[in-house]
């Protein structure tokens, strides 16, 4: 009888920590206002993290790690650093590539390039409450914010079906999970994160 109590226990304990409840209107608009005042502040950014890739045939996640550097306006550099060595470089209307060494470079003209990597820099800066390109959801998650993105565009429905974003008491963005349209799944863990350094 013991051992019942301690499994329905541990149960009811597991659904409450993963359960989700909406924010109401008025917590929705206090927590936009105070990513948007804190992401203000922002002129860079620097985290380590572990990206998890969940695919629907293999029991197990990919996971690589590496270190992300964000800059104001809109540089972004995404440096894999284990088990491979890859980075990809956010500029303006250009993106460099760097393969072991090898380096080339891009120019992105491509509309869905440019809807891609304006949703990677706003995933990472936390501002993503633009309602003309997105329905969004505000939700509290295991003690924690989360906001919910299904894009209005098309073009990116075909990649991505929703985004969800956790951010941490500090307003910043801690996870990252992006949902494409087979059901497969991408979670980046954000840890040691600086800021304006």
């Amino acid at each position: 009888m013991k051992r019942i109590a301690i499994v329905c226990w541990l149960y009811f304990n597991a659904l409450y920590a993963f359960a989700q409840e909406p924010m109401s209107s008025k917590e929705a608009s206090d927590f936009r206002d105070k990513v948007i005042s804190k992401t203000a502040t922002i002129q860079n950014m620097q985290s380590e993290f572990e990206q998890r890739k969940h695919l629907d045939f293999l029991a197990n996640a990919i996971k690589t790690y590496g270190k992300m550097h964000y800059q104001k306006p809109n540089k972004l550099s995404w440096e894999y650093t284990k088990p491979y060595q890859y980075r990809i470089v956010f500029a303006q209307d250009k993106i460099t590539i760097t393969d072991n060494g090898k380096v080339s470079q891009v120019k992105a003209d491509d509309k869905v390039f440019k809807k891609i990597n304006n949703l990677i820099v706003s995933s990472v800066n936390g501002n993503v409450f633009d309602e003309k390109e997105f329905d969004i959801t505000y939700w509290f998650s295991a003690k924690k914010a989360m906001v919910k993105l299904r894009t209005k565009e098309k073009i990116l429905q075909r990649y991505i079906t929703e985004i969800q974003l956790t951010f941490s008491e500090k307003y910043l963005v801690e996870k990252v999970k992006l949902i494409e349209s087979s059901s497969d799944y991408t979670e980046i863990l954000f840890k040691n994160t600086k800021i304006n350094q």
